[in-house]
């Protein structure tokens, strides 16, 4: 790993500790002792690996305990980083690894980021809760709303199903993003989902002149449909265009914005496409 993120992560897992000791220094989420519920967690994965032959669990076991403990979403690379601050050299590969056979023993929940990354985090029998992720800075926030729930318990009712589990994420833009979002940013920026109204053009009066041939002019609207080959596609009008990095670097937009929910929270739209 890099040495300066080496640094960042270490200051984040010094941060995080402290946080826990001084917010939820005693309890896990079902209201068991942490020191208590890492050794069951532990010793339960020490059973399930001797019930099917491996007897070399050392290993198996000192990464299930720094993930019990970090207690946080986290990355293959992340974290086999902090494996590393704790004096346990182990590549990537292998530390992935660990973390798919936690999943799929039920210690650790696997999710995936609009970019294809992937996260884990502790998972915690009898608790649930789904997320939302900042397509800009890939924040995440956790959150448990019963009506959720209920409402996807209604779903599989009505369609006749039986509702076994099921993994909800939002990806959105959080405050901090859409506030730079505000002042302006290249459309080679933004993210897929995202409606924009272009407001300049940068680089030379060429490829300006070529941007205006594609009918991009400021105030266009363009809705960000996806990326192939390096470049930026998107909805203008009626019209798909594929624009290259310097194109896309080139052209300035500001984030599309209707209505609002308080001062802090604006609800952006992604159907804005039927308004171009």
């Amino acid at each position: 790993m890099n040495p300066a993120l080496t640094r960042v992560v270490r200051r984040l897992h010094n941060q995080l500790g402290r946080y826990l000791d001084r917010r939820v220094p005693a309890l896990s989420p079902d209201g068991v002792a942490r020191d208590s519920y890492h050794a069951r967690e532990t010793q339960g994965l020490a059973s399930l690996l001797a019930g099917v032959g491996q007897q070399d669990t050392v290993e198996a076991l000192f990464m299930l305990e720094t993930f019990l403990k970090v207690d946080m979403h986290l990355t293959a690379p992340i974290f086999s980083g902090l494996l590393k601050d704790r004096g346990f050299e182990i590549s990537v590969e292998k530390t992935a690894g660990a973390l798919e056979m936690f999943t799929s023993l039920g210690f650790a929940e696997k999710h995936h980021t609009e970019d294809d990354r992937v996260f884990y985090e502790p998972s915690y029998p009898g608790s649930h809760h789904d997320h939302i992720i900042c397509s800009g800075c890939g924040r995440t926030t956790e959150f448990n709303k019963p009506d959720v729930d209920q409402l996807i318990e209604k779903i599989a009712c009505d369609e006749d199903y039986v509702h076994l589990q099921h993994k909800l994420i939002i990806y959105g833009l959080c405050h901090s993003c859409r506030r730079r979002r505000h002042e302006g940013l290249p459309l080679a920026e933004t993210k897929v989902g995202e409606v924009v109204m272009v407001v300049d053009f940068s680089g030379p009066p060429e490829l300006t002149r070529r941007l205006a041939d594609l009918g991009l002019r400021g105030g266009t609207r363009l809705k960000v449909l996806g990326e192939q080959s390096g470049s930026i596609i998107v909805l203008s009008g009626c019209c798909r265009l594929a624009m290259g990095p310097e194109m896309s670097a080139a052209v300035i937009v500001r984030s599309v914005e209707r209505g609002g929910h308080g001062s802090r929270c604006k609800k952006y739209t992604q159907s804005a496409s039927a308004e171009q």
